[in-house]
């Protein structure tokens, strides 16, 4: 009898826990930057790219960009490059230039972190963005088209 208790008690405030904890509204970041997805253009493999402004720059672009890919070829180098735009949504620009680089595991999976902009490279006007990853085999991903609004 006191056990069955016991666990009725217990189960009350489990449930009461969990119900709190979805009641509770959760603490999240404000909307800046962008995300999108890599995908195959040639060759194999997809990932994702977040472009995350900092306020670093002090009136100056800044960003922390984050590159990773995963099921493609093992051990190849991937050149980072990006190109930008006027800030219409539309990404147009074939002026690719290289940002970064990295190589996949053997399994396939690879992962960069870079900052981009800083001190003296201008004011934090919005552009699109658009990043193409080159890979050593011949691979080439591809982001969306991103506008980013620095801080």
């Amino acid at each position: 009898m006191i056990r069955k208790s016991g666990f009725r008690g217990l189960a009350v405030g489990l449930f009461a826990a969990c119900a709190a904890m979805i009641a509770a509204p959760a603490a999240q970041a404000g909307p800046t930057g962008a995300m999108s997805a890599l995908t195959a253009v040639t060759g194999q493999g997809t990932g994702l790219v977040i472009v995350s402004p900092t306020s670093e720059g002090q009136g100056d672009f800044d960003a922390q960009v984050k590159v990773n890919i995963h099921d493609a070829a093992p051990n190849t180098t991937f050149t980072i490059t990006r190109a930008v735009d006027a800030a219409d949504g539309v990404c147009t620009s074939t002026d690719f230039v290289p940002v970064a680089t990295l190589t996949t595991s053997a399994g396939g999976a690879g992962a960069v972190e870079f900052e981009r902009g800083g001190r003296g490279s201008g004011l934090t006007v919005p552009f699109d963005l658009r990043l193409r990853v080159l890979g050593s085999d011949g691979t080439v991903l591809q982001s969306g088209c991103m506008n980013i609004i620095g801080k």
